[in-house]
């Protein structure tokens, strides 16, 4: 099954069709019609993200069959500035819209032209590099693009009772552009349910990564200290009830 489009030879009576597939908007996504030589764009009326469905001004019956297909737009949807904070949902909209872009490439979700061979949309523009020291974007001051093509995230890992380190191999082959350290919730404490996390990469613990490109380490002080979810106090967690997991993008 194709990660970036779904096609219905039946049914082409009806005007609502579901999309089983990824997106990270629901206006992403496109309908064409197969007349059994060439394609057509066809026109969607409306699109429903709760109900993961969009709906044609008319039923596509002339058609031999129909491909709802995903296209995901390439201008950039997260720009990372030095220093700041990485939250999950950023990490994963960076991974994603690149992700989601390459298969759309590799799968030729626009349409795939019989006889002629595929062709796709334009593939992903990688994220801008971080500012430099005269404060111009880039290391150097010149504008620079990070890709991400490569990610890691670690099975889960004990935390040390007190003071210590944790260590996992990333096996990127490279230092690591972007990287993440999160406590996941096992049994519920502070607020908190079973399967929460909480990114400590900048907060109160010391996360490095070491120069022989392969490990990123977790450095523990002697106690981690989280906010409640609720936001009402700061106290040490018991790590008996959290586990580690490290993420790693190159």
């Amino acid at each position: 099954m194709a990660n970036s489009y779904i096609e219905y030879t039946s049914g082409l009576t009806a005007t609502t069709y579901s999309v089983p597939f990824n997106v990270l908007s629901i206006d992403d996504v496109n309908v064409k019609g197969y007349n059994g030589s060439t394609w057509s764009d066809l026109t969607v009326a409306s699109r429903d993200a709760a109900a993961k469905t969009v709906t044609l001004s008319g039923a596509p019956s002339a058609y031999q069959k129909i491909r709802v297909w995903r296209n995901t737009g390439t201008t950039q949807l997260v720009d990372f500035q030095n220093g700041s904070r990485l939250s999950e949902s950023d990490l994963d909209t960076a991974y994603q819209q690149g992700l989601f872009v390459a298969q759309e490439v590799s799968e030729n979700a626009s349409t795939n032209i019989e006889g002629i061979g595929p062709q796709g949309p334009q593939g992903p523009q990688g994220i801008q590099g971080v500012a430099g020291n005269d404060g111009a974007d880039g290391v150097d001051g010149v504008t620079s693009t990070v890709a991400l093509t490569e990610s890691f995230e670690s099975a889960e890992q004990t935390i040390p009772a007190s003071a210590g380190n944790v260590e996992v191999t990333h096996g990127l082959g490279s230092i690591p552009k972007i990287f993440q350290v999160v406590v996941r919730c096992k049994t519920t404490e502070m607020g908190y349910l079973i399967g929460d996390e909480v990114d400590v990469t900048t907060s109160g613990v010391q996360c490095s990564i070491y120069s022989n490109n392969t490990v990123i380490g977790f450095t523990q002080k002697p106690s981690v200290y989280l906010s409640h979810k609720d936001g009402s106090a700061v106290a040490n967690i018991t790590t008996a009830n959290w586990k580690l997991v490290f993420r790693a993008f190159a």
